[in-house]
């Protein structure tokens, strides 16, 4: 058997284990572990397998994981998501859609401080849900703006998959970081237009109430936390006075200290945010070492150079190329959660993306819209359950029709950068 014939076999054995419903860092382990053996020998699949679970453990570009989770946590814990919307809210007064507008709006500055759509998500349901059937919007219409806005938190920065996807491609992750702050913001209004088009339907009229430009304005200035945090982490990494690594201790150090300073986060809270960090950040480290002794595996079967030599053959166009990429990564994105589907896709179609002349900041980009577009594309879309978890009274066919609709933001934010390349990269190409 030659090692290409053994490569696709182990992509193979990884899907039927998928579909058999084992963990994604089980199978990864499993495939990456057993391909070694077959390739080396048990002696040094054994070293390698070491070798990878301590590289990546004691990692010091991965380090910035925890820290943002933290960062997320203790800023969940301190309420400040409900201050975004309440503050939001006021700008939106006497808006058609008003609300649903805030919740996507309050979605994305949460996620820039968050960097976790789940929680995002899970944060907005509790917060803005109420709100919305209060006010006589239809369930399944606050659903689909409740995801779609919580999806955010996967492209605008601080964002956990932009961190890993920098790990595996070995590429900047301030750089990514850049490269992604206009596609979020691009991303946000195109929900936000969505809402408007549906409003026009499900929202309630606009109320009687008058809010003036300046009471508008002072609403944007009430979240001063949130601000401060922002400037002085992300901010910080823009400006080149941090690092990801140092911005995310930073970060973190400043929520800790405003959220005890306006008491808004007790020792309580304090002590759950930490033990939640060490769960997710525990979790996400096992499906990172898992994954690197799959790449391992797959970069020896030289299965990606192989792949891109008989698409160089074939003589594919590399719109057509990467038009099978994306295919690929919608398909996977309904049935896959979006760190194992990087963790899985990026080592494969990585040196192909690249061995056709696209920039890998930009590609990093286009996997975090897509990895978000799987989050709220049914049947599996993790923000999807996470919000009918949420709301006892929403069932899965309101709210699976409600995200329809949204869905169309992020297609056309992935025509836009195929479109307009340097919507992604004008700004790192500035900044660096």
């Amino acid at each position: 058997m030659s090692a290409f014939t053994l490569g696709l076999g182990g992509i193979g054995a990884m899907f039927v284990l998928l579909l058999l419903r084992q963990p994604v860092w089980l199978t990864l382990a499993l495939v990456g572990i057993a391909g070694n053996i077959v390739l080396n020998g048990l002696p040094v699949a054994t070293m390698l397998t070491g070798t990878s679970t301590f590289d990546t453990a004691g990692s010091y570009a991965l380090s910035v994981i925890p820290l943002f989770v933290l960062m997320g946590e203790v800023a969940s814990g301190s309420r400040m998501s409900a201050e975004l919307f309440a503050a939001a809210r006021i700008f939106t007064t006497g808006i058609r859609g008003g609300l649903s507008i805030a919740s996507i709006a309050a979605s994305g500055a949460f996620g820039a401080i968050c960097g976790s759509s789940v929680a995002t998500a899970a944060s907005m349901t509790r917060i803005a849900m109420p709100e919305m059937q209060k006010a006589g919007y239809e369930d399944g219409y606050s659903a689909g703006s409740i995801a779609a806005g919580g999806s955010l938190g996967i492209l605008i920065p601080p964002s956990i998959i932009l961190v890993i996807y920098g790990s595996i491609a070995e590429a900047s992750v301030a750089r990514l970081f850049a490269a992604s702050l206009i596609p979020g913001i691009v991303l946000m209004v195109l929900y936000m237009g969505v809402s408007v088009v549906l409003a026009g339907r499900a929202g309630p009229p606009p109320g009687a109430e008058r809010i003036t430009m300046g009471q508008r304005l002072l609403a944007l200035l009430r979240p001063w936390q949130f601000m401060l945090l922002f400037v002085i982490s992300i901010g910080g990494i823009y400006a080149g006075i941090f690092s990801p690594n140092e911005a995310a201790s930073v970060g973190a150090f400043g929520a800790i200290v405003i959220g005890f300073l306006r008491r808004t986060l007790t020792v309580k809270t304090f002590m759950r945010a930490l033990k939640a960090s060490v769960v997710i950040s525990s979790a996400l480290f096992m499906i990172i070492i898992a994954a690197t002794m799959f790449a391992n595996f797959v970069v020896q079967t030289r299965l990606p150079d192989t792949l891109l030599s008989l698409a160089q053959e074939a003589n594919l166009a590399p719109a057509v190329v990467m038009g099978l990429i994306v295919a690929i990564f919608i398909v996977m994105g309904c049935f896959l959660e979006g760190i194992g589907m990087v963790l899985i896709m990026v080592p494969v179609c990585l040196p192909i993306v690249t061995g056709f002349g696209f920039d890998p900041i930009w590609f990093g980009v286009l996997v975090a819209v897509l990895v978000e577009l799987g989050l709220i594309t049914p049947p599996v879309g993790m923000n999807l359950f996470i919000i009918k978890t949420q709301s006892a009274t929403l069932s899965m066919g309101t709210v699976f029709r409600g995200i329809l609709p949204f869905l169309v933001a992020p297609v056309v934010l992935i025509i836009l950068l195929f479109a307009v390349p340097q919507l992604a990269l004008w700004l790192p190409d500035t900044l660096y």
